[in-house]
């Protein structure tokens, strides 16, 4: 058997698997002693190399320039581990300093959070429309609306929905299957308490250009966080760029109240008190989180740390 063979079978990064950062789709090449990654990120080609040092442990290292630019996911040299659990594959970026950076999953092991099974995570959950701008014939101020994972429910109706890609990476941006007033394609905004949505079409780069109609969505789950999105998938630093720095706080937090953590922050005290699913526990010592939680806060705490000057949130405010 060789090299090659044993790193895809034994370390579980088989030749010509595919890997995800959020903004991009990379392809592992196996090779004798490394394992180079493709991809291509707004027409440019993108590499990197990852250099075995252990049985799951590489270095990030640059890849031979006809392969693309080095994408800046962590400074050369660093330390990335390949990790196997609940059912996700994932490649762990770590700064000089030994701190979680990013993040690179394997796409066919966790559809939960994957453009390729159409999913926006902070799409999923129900809400009720709050304004409603633009054609007459337009959804109802009022109406709750279901989003799952591939499909929504409106009126009682259930339609499916698709998210646009670029470059196999999720765009914000769903279309709506025909079927109710909901239908067409939709940018889709976070904002702290629900989502924007502005319809749009399709340009000719493969972008889009808005149109008349807008729509505010207040989330809207007695029974599910605001936040729940965080403990149900490992959230990628792209959609994590996506919040001003005082929801990654909540978010963050929000995954240690599920599990009853007691909070001494007067703040956060106060908002989780008000939240009906929540309830304090006696020891926080106690509270062991899924490995999706783990990698979730890690990647929060990441995003926190980056200069507000290199940050580019599209979070706005409610309609």
């Amino acid at each position: 058997m060789t090299t090659a063979m044993m790193w895809a079978q034994g370390q579980q990064v088989g030749q010509g698997s595919q890997w995800n950062c959020g903004w991009g789709q990379f392809e592992a090449k196996v090779m004798p002693a490394a394992i180079r990654m493709t991809s291509v990120c707004e027409g440019e080609p993108q590499a990197f190399v990852l250099v075995k040092k252990g049985a799951t442990t590489f270095s990030y290292a640059e890849a031979p320039a006809e392969y693309g630019e080095v994408p800046s996911i962590v400074p050369l040299g660093s330390k990335v581990v390949l990790k196997n659990q609940e059912a996700l594959k994932v490649l762990i970026f770590y700064d000089e300093k030994g701190r979680i950076e990013d993040a690179m999953y394997y796409t066919e092991d966790s559809p939960l959070h994957n453009s390729r099974w159409g999913v926006i995570p902070e799409c999923c959950g129900k809400f009720v429309i709050t304004q409603r701008q633009g054609a007459e014939k337009d959804a109802e101020t009022g109406e709750r609306v279901t989003i799952g994972q591939l499909d929504l429910v409106y009126k009682g109706k259930r339609v499916d929905y698709d998210v646009w890609s670029l470059n196999d990476a999720a765009m914000n941006v769903i279309t709506i299957a025909p079927g109710c007033e909901l239908s067409g394609s939709w940018v889709v905004t976070p904002t702290a308490t629900g989502l924007n949505l502005y319809e749009c079409e399709r340009d000719e780069f493969g972008l889009y250009d808005l149109k008349e109609r807008k729509l505010s969505l207040l989330y809207d789950d007695p029974e599910q966080g605001r936040w729940q999105m965080a403990s149900n998938a490992m959230l990628t630093r792209t959609t994590l760029g996506h919040y001003r720095k005082s929801s990654l706080r909540l978010m963050r937090n929000e995954i240690l109240a599920r599990h009853g953590y007691k909070f001494t922050a007067k703040d956060l005290m106060e908002y989780f008190g008000r939240q009906p699913w929540y309830h304090p526990g006696e020891d926080n010592d106690k509270i062991r989180l899924s490995f999706y939680e783990q990698m979730t806060m890690a990647l929060i705490q990441a995003e926190e740390r980056m200069p507000d000057n290199k940050r580019y949130p599209i979070e706005e405010d409610q309609m």
